[in-house]
């Protein structure tokens, strides 16, 4: 059982389709060679600070045995930061699968392509056609820069897949950025919503989906997943509201019916755990408030015993927040298409008390 969404369109790791995946997202710099409107790190050329090597390989080493497979590293731009190569060799010999998010800009020079073979899957950043993705990026020469390493990815045959920003109006150039994933036969086209953080709660302030925008993009990605090569993934990161409604996957029973988790159980209730530029561990996503805050890498503590810790002090508020955000979609009759992560952190941001939450999932539990 765990609360962490499937995406609606196909399997988070769409390359080993049996496998159950435990994600350490580590995002070990907000280092940047760009600075993208978008952004929802702030990353950028200025932020040079990064995490030390060995407290992220001793984390990695400890939560193996806990269940955790695969790391996901994103940024700011990976490929900058200066460990990336001992960490990403180090993650295969635990035998993690890697992911690396990255605007694929850096990859011509050798010394990057020498750290390809310890990733099993890149995921390419793209914006849109050529005018706009340099846009979005501030970068006139962005987008001929992405085509130069997706060339490469190409020729070395990584597998890789592109991951596009989604905006209210995306969902017109859905068929586009398919017929470019399948011209540069990448394996994966994952569509993330724009998130309100970082530098895009200044440059799109006023931007939001209305259920007609949040409808069209979904209707568009299904139509395509239905008409595209079957060797191309869709990804989208929305969910109908049907396929959580009853689902044991976004809700927790009472209390007295469940066992109480472990360090050891832990990976398959909440199977993703944030690693921030500043090295704290939290559930749900970057940006979750310091209330969920499970520990730190430079912590003296062990990682079992820090999961334990937060299970004895924070466990209840998890749940009744996951408890809540299930109310509030299943108490809305007139929602279809759902958010369900922005509409977590959302809640988590706004209200970590359990108190409320506790009366919400009263509720719940005799509606169902």
């Amino acid at each position: 059982m765990t609360p962490t969404p499937t995406a609606s369109v196909c399997s988070r790791e769409p390359f080993q389709p049996g496998r159950v995946s435990r994600i350490i997202q580590i995002h070990p710099s907000l280092h940047c060679n760009l600075c993208c409107k978008h952004c929802y790190s702030s990353s950028s050329p200025d932020a040079k600070q990064g995490l030390g090597l060995n407290p992220l390989i001793d984390l990695l080493e400890q939560a193996a045995p806990l269940g955790y497979n695969v790391v996901s590293l994103s940024g700011g731009e990976p490929f900058l930061y200066p460990h990336l190569s001992l960490l990403a060799e180090a993650a295969k010999q635990l035998g993690y699968f890697n992911s690396v998010t990255t605007n694929a800009m850096l990859l011509p020079a050798v010394s990057k392509q020498r750290i390809l073979p310890f990733f099993d899957l890149i995921a390419v950043s793209i914006d849109g056609r050529e005018d706009a993705h340099n846009t979005m990026r501030n970068n006139p020469n962005a987008f001929a820069k992405m085509l130069e390493g997706v060339n490469i990815l190409k020729d070395t045959g990584r597998d890789f897949g592109f991951i596009h920003t989604a905006l209210p109006d995306s969902w017109q150039l859905l068929p586009w950025l398919v017929e470019f994933a399948q011209t540069h036969k990448a394996r994966l086209l994952h569509i993330h919503p724009l998130e309100r953080s970082g530098r895009a709660v200044k440059g799109f302030e006023s931007l939001a989906f209305t259920p007609i925008d949040l409808h069209k993009l979904y209707i568009a990605t299904h139509y395509l997943q239905s008409h595209c090569s079957p060797d191309l993934f869709l990804q989208l990161d929305l969910l109908h509201r049907d396929n959580i409604i009853g689902n044991r996957n976004f809700f927790f029973p009472h209390p007295k019916r469940r066992p109480r988790p472990t360090a050891k159980t832990f990976s398959n209730l909440f199977g993703e755990l944030i690693v921030n530029e500043h090295g704290d561990l939290l559930p749900i996503a970057h940006g979750c408030p310091d209330f969920f805050r499970i520990g730190n890498i430079h912590d003296s503590l062990p990682l079992d015993e820090m999961i334990e810790s937060f299970i004895d002090e924070k466990f209840e508020p998890l749940l009744e927040l996951y408890n809540q955000t299930y109310n509030d979609i299943a108490g809305d009759e007139t929602l279809d298409i759902v958010n369900y992560s922005e509409r977590l952190l959302d809640n988590a941001t706004a209200s970590p008390r359990p108190s409320t939450a506790h009366q919400r999932q009263t509720a719940v539990s005799a509606a169902l």
